[in-house]
């Protein structure tokens, strides 16, 4: 098992969320063949920063 952590800053005027979808889903389609076991998520204390933490395989 490995483990991926993204640190998600909202740095222009589109929502966090979009961020955060833009940044993952760029990650999985430059990772083909893996198989994802559990993904969990952090807010910072700063309300502008997200942790998303992947646990996957490579197949």
């Amino acid at each position: 098992m490995k483990v991926k952590v993204f640190e998600i800053n909202k740095s222009g005027l589109d929502p966090l969320s979009v961020e955060m979808e833009e940044k993952l889903q760029g990650w999985l389609d430059n990772n083909v063949g893996i198989e994802i076991i559990n993904i969990s998520q952090s807010q910072h204390l700063r309300e502008n920063t997200v942790f998303v933490t992947v646990f996957f395989k490579d197949s």
